[in-house]
């Protein structure tokens, strides 16, 4: 004869996981710290500490075991990603200025906050377009297979789109340059 309460309902976990807070706040600076050091931006490695808690989070509500080797990992990967990121902006950066669209406009490097900033006033098909070739770094004969079109009219696509980035450049580095002037003359 079974004992009140035996065998009903799930089996009394054997161990349990220490609170995501505690997971956090013992490990917070040190996520910031590594991926600060590796990015040489602020900014940049608060954004990778956030997003290694999303994932840390993630795991945790799964019921994996939070570790600073596995978190370590998690920010190698992460930065890793902002390294590809960083080069895939050089990349488009070149090769606009190779092919002499930017260098007459646009100051010779434009900031990542200006292409971002300049991206997200073009439409949203040229906007995808530019991610797909530069980005994802596709090329013209994967995105017409994904968008369902010639590459012929990929490539006047891209061309396009390339024009219509630089043209939001050109816009959003004079309304910087527009804005320190007013600041400067408030200034004085």
């Amino acid at each position: 004869m079974a004992r009140s309460g035996e065998g009903v309902g799930p089996p009394a976990p054997t161990t349990t996981l220490p609170s995501f807070g505690d997971f956090y706040r013992e490990n917070y600076g040190l996520v910031l710290s590594v991926a600060e050091h590796r990015l040489s931006s602020l900014a940049d490695a608060e954004e990778v500490a956030s997003e290694t808690f999303r994932v840390a989070f993630q795991a945790y509500q799964e019921g994996r075991e939070l570790t600073v080797p596995w978190i370590y990992g998690v920010v190698r990967n992460l930065v890793g990603n902002e390294y590809r990121r960083r080069t895939r902006h050089t990349a488009l950066l070149d090769r606009l200025e190779t092919e002499h669209l930017i260098a007459p406009y646009v100051d010779a490097r434009p900031g990542v906050d200006d292409l971002v900033e300049a991206l997200e006033l073009l439409p949203e098909a040229q906007r995808e377009l530019l991610k797909m070739a530069y980005w994802d770094e596709l090329t013209m004969a994967e995105i017409a297979g994904v968008l369902d079109s010639s590459e012929g009219a990929i490539r006047v696509r891209v061309f396009r789109a390339r024009k219509s980035l630089v043209r939001a450049l050109v816009r959003v580095q004079l309304r910087h340059r527009r804005k320190r002037r007013e600041v400067m003359a408030d200034g004085a």
